[in-house]
């Protein structure tokens, strides 16, 4: 049994992430055209990758997401991001028990005042 569980890790560990040559089990991950994935599939996995908490350091919205990244702010998906985001909270706070002295702190990114003519102003996060 611990021959396999370490087998299994094994496999797991050596498995490329791209994996597109190899064939160890039946299902394979897709990929764009030598390797290249259209502009949208890549922003859309460096927005995921920020919104994760996954890219570090980073400045800017890269050039070629500009328009992407445009197009989500303006667009339905944030809008039904953000009134997910906001049941979520409002049920959660439904829950506690609140008192005459529990404030509650708003972070300023979107939740009590919105961003996004700022970033519509520089570029959607291209220009600093």
């Amino acid at each position: 049994m611990k021959f396999f569980a370490l087998f299994v890790v094994a496999v797991l560990v050596a498995w490329p992430c791209q994996g597109s040559e190899y064939q160890v089990l039946p299902l394979q991950m897709k990929t764009g055209n030598n390797e290249q994935y259209p502009t949208q599939v890549s922003c859309a996995s460096w927005r995921l990758g920020v919104e994760a908490n996954n890219l570090i350091k980073w400045k800017t919205v890269p050039e070629l997401c500009q328009e992407y990244i445009a197009d989500y702010l303006l667009g339905d998906q944030y809008r039904s991001d953000s009134k997910t985001v906001c049941r979520e909270a409002y049920l959660y706070a439904k829950t506690l028990t609140i008192t005459a002295k529990d404030v509650f702190v708003f972070d300023i990114d979107d939740t009590t005042l919105s961003n996004l003519q700022y970033f519509a102003n520089h570029g959607f996060g291209y220009v600093l």
